[in-house]
This record gives C-alpha cells, sequence and structure tokens, in this order.
C-alpha cells in the first residue's frame, strides 16, 4: 500500500502531465486558427485578384464600346450630310429632267 505522500506526488505528476497536455492542446489550436485565418486571407485575396482583373477587363470592354459608339456617331454624321448633298443633287437633277423635256 502506498503512503499518502506517494500518493500526492502522482496525483500531483498527474495534474502536471494534464496541464501539459492542455498547454500543448491550446498551443495546436492557436497554431491551427493561425493557419485558418492565413488561408481564409489567401483565398480571399486569390478573389480579390480575380475581381480586380475582371474588372479591368470589363473596363477595357466598356473603353472599346464607347469608342466603337463614337465612331459610329462621326461615321452617321458623315452619312447623313452625304445624304444630304445627294437629295440636293438628286433634286437638281430632277429640274434638269424637267427642264430638258420641257425644251423638247
Amino acid at each position: 500500500m502506498q503512503s499518502a505522500q506517494e500518493s500526492l506526488a502522482e496525483l500531483r505528476a498527474a495534474i502536471r502531465y494534464c496541464e501539459n497536455a492542455i498547454s500543448a492542446a491550446e498551443s495546436t489550436i492557436r497554431s491551427m486558427d493561425f493557419r485558418q485565418q492565413l488561408a481564409k486571407e489567401q483565398e480571399s485575396t486569390g478573389r480579390e485578384i480575380a475581381l480586380t482583373e475582371m474588372v479591368k477587363k470589363l473596363e477595357e470592354a466598356n473603353d472599346t464600346i464607347i469608342i466603337e459608339n463614337d465612331n459610329l456617331y462621326f461615321e452617321n454624321a458623315k452619312l447623313r450630310k452625304e445624304k444630304e448633298r445627294l437629295t440636293a443633287l438628286e433634286v437638281q437633277l430632277r429640274d434638269k429632267i424637267r427642264e430638258l423635256k420641257e425644251q423638247n
């Protein structure tokens, strides 16, 4: 049979062992939390990079559309002026044809 002193020493050793195990578990949890947070930040950063690239591509596409729209606007203006010129020429030709018919 063990003495009370030996039992007390064993209990204290068991308590120290448990405290060390708890401390090791807490350290592991902190390490896991840190790794998990780091992984989330990297994932978030990856998403941000992808979204930034998408925004850049969309802005470039928008710029291209704006330029094409401006070009079409100016082309339309040129075509309207050409139509006006041709309409005026048509009127002149009709007048000339009428004149020639009246002379004959």
